[in-house]
């Protein structure tokens, strides 16, 4: 790197001297490589954001809520007889106790795991769902009763002859919930496919059910036409736990630099609050 006085410099902003950092003696070019991967983190909690509706950067709050989660909740620790031992969070700390890094690396890698399952079901079990750009949680039910409904009027032998009149009456009221999903109508053709399909919107309002306190709403985003959402999502949070872990291993040999910034691994709202920790996103 050339220069890595200026590059840091340039980082820190004016208000910041760069030679209180080049006085520790501590390599610079890891300072900047860093606190570049700071500002990354920011960009993606931004991205998030302003994208899926929610924030990755949680309060404690919400990560007091999350340790309902059992996988989030247990950790394991070694005592000094070197036995492994399970420990649960929520008993340990209090609702408003900071987040830590590794607090949010675990939650990180819980959702990660949760939404690629729905997607890999999208993948392998309904690769072309046909309800998926209008389907919101409300719908869910009503949509099971309407499908099943219509599948009891049809006759083994006689199909809907005699009970024409009241599957037409069905499937205009699931075409006024689904108006622009053309593939999923008329529903006395297409509802064993609904049934089946359904089962994925059962599964992912469950998923959104356990991650409540994010306030995701999963359903919009499988609503967003671009059909790469659900993926940059997990790619987004893979990042973000990636450069995480990544500013815990560069710092071993730079803690001085990064105390002078005030990044606290115990604490993650300085990392995202550039009023607290400021670094110069360019």
């Amino acid at each position: 790197m050339r220069d890595p006085k200026r590059i840091l410099q340039k980082l820190l902003g004016p208000e910041m001297e760069v030679e209180s950092f080049a006085g520790t003696g501590e390599p610079l070019e890891q300072t900047v490589e860093t606190f570049r991967d700071v500002v990354q983190c920011r960009k993606v909690r931004k991205y998030v954001l302003d994208h899926f509706g929610f924030d990755l950067a949680i309060s404690p709050e919400v990560f007091y809520n999350l340790l309902d989660i059992p996988q989030i909740n247990y950790i394991e620790t070694t005592k000094r007889d070197l036995e492994v031992e399970t420990v649960s969070l929520k008993e340990n700390r209090e609702p408003n106790d900071p987040v830590s890094i590794s607090n949010l690396n675990s939650v990180l890698r819980e959702l990660y795991a949760s939404l690629f399952l729905i997607k890999e079901r999208l993948r392998n079990d309904t690769p072309n769902a046909v309800l998926i750009r209008e389907m919101r949680s409300e719908h869910i039910d009503r949509a099971q009763q309407l499908a099943k409904t219509i599948s009891v009027l049809h006759g083994n032998l006689t199909g809907y002859l005699f009970t024409g009149w009241k599957a037409g009456r069905i499937e205009k009221e699931f075409l006024s919930l689904f108006p622009k999903s053309a593939k999923a109508h008329p529903l006395r053709s297409t509802f064993p496919l609904i049934e089946h399909e359904l089962e994925l919107y059962r599964e992912v309002l469950k998923v959104q059910k356990k991650w409540a306190p994010l306030q995701i709403d999963l359903f919009a985003i499988l609503r967003k036409e671009d059909p790469k959402g659900l993926n940059l999502l997990l790619e987004n949070i893979q990042e973000l736990g990636n450069r995480l872990w990544q500013i815990i291993y560069e710092s071993s040999a730079i803690r001085q630099c990064v105390g002078l910034a005030g990044i606290d691994f115990g604490d993650i709202q300085p990392l995202f609050d550039n009023d607290k920790v400021h670094l110069n996103p360019r």
